[in-house]
């Protein structure tokens, strides 16, 4: 069952000094849970730390259920919406086409619950959490380049600051990316649509008597329009305990494209949002906002490389992985990330074998990060369909599945269930800490014996691209 007690032993010795680039829930987060494990860490971050974001993050069980480990479950309690289903309409003509349940047998076998969050509550909470476990932070710090070598970060100011880790957590922009994939790790292809993020308030949106069911249902409301598509849910803002609706468009880029960035807003233009192909009811939401922050991206193909060769510079959330932008993962991954790195350096190796334990991290990572961005793009294209065949097809399928999605669990059809929740299950029931608990089983007890480590086998630690020959010799030595 996901989210039991981890059956592995943990390190006592040997901690390591971690140097986190970039204060982003991802940074937050992986420093949070190194230092709980022992390690001394510090945070890097450009920004004063002051900006906080309104938008909606999605936290689905596989995020929830390691957030609740971490003890964070109360403290999210507070400030987030649970969720029951999410539904499906016309853009045009507000028609709903179809719900996706999420029922509860389901949510019980899972363990954990699918939950909206507001981006900067949840970011706050993390750099609560981190401080108070005695995690440094610097603000107006911003890190120009990395020496992987020496394991060092120079700051714009001149300041040279040296760890045993580097982590880089600075974003779609990330200045360490390049430093461990190369030139390439910059280079990708616009995506041809443009994320806006909008948020609402609900005392305004209470002013309209066809907008009030949207301020109390905790269903996330989705509206497939022609060539674009809208998205909403509640959050609450934790400083007021005011419930707030984040809206999220994806629309056709047309012309200069937006900042990577969530930390810039402008006025709300209504033909950019092609707000004429929704119905009254999305225009006159969004119509109660006063700006909007679009936000570009560039889509990669999956980095072969997380870990620079030094075996002391390594990547997580979106430097490492950069999503599709207000996904149901983003957040999710980054957060993975964290748990799987911190337990791998919660288990009792020594520090010669760091850079083992970030070849694991990479393996362990790597495929399912690339999984999830292909999911998470598929299904952003599957709601912006333009109008035609394959849009007149997706919506029959939604209509012709309408009853069976409303069927109690154990009353609905087999076949159903597999092609509705295999996917979503596949995503849903991982636990990051069990994939490092399997990896540990596997190669623990080999690690545990130090004559298995041989003179070739320590020589190979100090270059990442000797690990293969390392693991090698292990699976030899295990045989």
């Amino acid at each position: 069952m996901p989210g039991g007690p981890m059956n592995t032993p943990r390190r006592t010795s040997q901690m390591l000094r971690f140097i986190v680039v970039g204060g982003s829930i991802a940074g937050v987060a992986c420093a949070y849970a190194l230092q709980e494990a022992g390690h001394e860490v510090l945070v890097l971050e450009q920004g004063d730390g002051k900006h906080k974001s309104h938008g909606g993050i999605r936290s689905p069980p596989n995020m929830t259920r390691l957030l609740n480990h971490w003890g964070l479950g109360p403290a999210i309690s507070q400030v987030s919406i649970k969720a029951n289903r999410f539904t499906f309409m016309d853009g045009k003509s507000g028609e709903e086409l179809g719900p996706l349940v999420l029922h509860d047998k389901l949510m019980k076998a899972l363990a954990a619950d699918f939950l909206y969050i507001q981006h900067g509550a949840l970011h706050a909470m993390f750099v609560e959490f981190a401080k108070n476990a005695g995690v440094e932070f610097r603000y107006n710090t911003e890190v120009i380049s990395v020496d992987p070598w020496k394991g060092m970060v120079i700051t714009r100011s001149g300041a040279r600051l040296t760890a045993d880790v580097i982590v880089g957590a600075d974003g779609y922009k990330s200045v360490v990316r390049p430093v461990v994939v190369g030139p390439e790790g910059m280079k990708g292809v616009l995506d041809k649509r443009v994320s806006v993020n909008i948020t609402v308030p609900t005392d305004l949106m209470r002013q309209h008597e066809d907008l009030v069911s949207l301020t109390v249902s905790p269903e996330w409301s989705l509206w497939l329009g022609n060539d674009c598509a809208t998205h909403g849910l509640l959050t609450v803002d934790p400083e007021s305990s005011k419930r707030e609706y984040a809206i999220v468009m994806h629309v056709p880029m047309e012309r200069k494209p937006a900042q990577e960035s969530w930390a810039r807003s402008q006025p709300l233009n209504e033909k950019f949002l092609k707000l004429d192909r929704f119905e009254p009811r999305v225009q006159k939401l969004v119509r109660l906002a006063r700006t909007m922050t679009p936000t570009g991206y560039t889509v990669y193909e999956p980095f072969d490389n997380w870990v620079h060769e030094s075996g002391r510079v390594v990547l997580v959330g979106e430097a490492a992985h950069p999503l599709m932008p207000n996904g149901s993962h983003n957040a999710a991954m980054s957060i993975e990330d964290a748990m799987t790195l911190s337990t791998l350096f919660s288990l009792p190796a020594t520090k010669s074998h760091t850079a083992l334990l970030l070849s694991a991290y990479e393996e362990l990572r790597q495929p399912r990060c690339a999984a999830t961005q292909t999911s998470e793009l598929r299904k952003r294209d599957f709601v912006c369909l333009p109008l035609g065949p394959e849009q007149q097809a997706r919506d029959d399928g939604l209509r012709d599945t309408s009853m069976r999605a409303l069927l109690d669990w154990d009353e609905a059809e087999e076949e159903y269930l597999r092609e509705t929740w295999e996917e979503y299950i596949d995503l849903f029931a991982f636990d990051a800490r069990e994939a490092v608990e399997d990896w540990w089983t596997k190669w623990g007890p080999a690690i545990l014996r130090p004559q298995m480590l041989d003179s070739r086998m320590e020589s190979a630690m100090a270059k990442f691209e000797s690990l293969r020959l390392e693991v090698d010799v292990l699976r030899e030595a295990v045989a």
